[in-house]
């Protein structure tokens, strides 16, 4: 077969290939957990593609999504900075009981979240398994 006849009939069928390969949908992101707490309202969402921090009302910034460290206690400690002069956000993570403030709603973890000079307290929706739990 001469090949520029074959290159003319590939060539068609090789783009369309190409571009169905290209359109495959990226996998949903899995929400590892959620932390957040009242006065003021604030909330991060952890999710395998990054970590949304809000605060009602005032802002909201996505952090990019770094795995946690576990600190000596086993609570499990997210860092995650953006580029430029936007503060290091800490998300500690620890395994005990939290009644959530206005809601009375029980929460498996208790969330501290520190964002530059502001530190808050609340309630965590799913905690981590520490290292020496794996």
């Amino acid at each position: 077969m001469n090949p520029r006849l074959l290159a003319t009939l590939l060539l068609p069928a090789l783009a369309a290939f190409a571009a169905s390969a290209c359109r495959r949908e990226r996998p949903k992101p899995v929400v590892l957990t959620v932390a957040r707490g009242t006065e003021p309202s604030w909330s991060v969402d952890v999710r395998s593609d990054g970590m949304q921090f809000t605060r009602l009302g005032v802002d909201s910034t996505y952090y990019p999504y770094a795995p946690p460290d576990f600190d000596a206690d086993g609570r499990a400690v997210y860092r995650s900075k953006r580029f430029g002069a936007d503060p290091l956000l800490t998300l500690v993570i620890e395994r005990t009981d939290c009644i959530g403030g206005a809601s009375g709603q029980r929460y498996p973890g208790t969330a501290v979240l520190t964002r530059g000079d502001s530190t808050w307290r609340g309630c965590a929706t799913v905690v981590p398994d520490s290292l020496d739990a794996r």
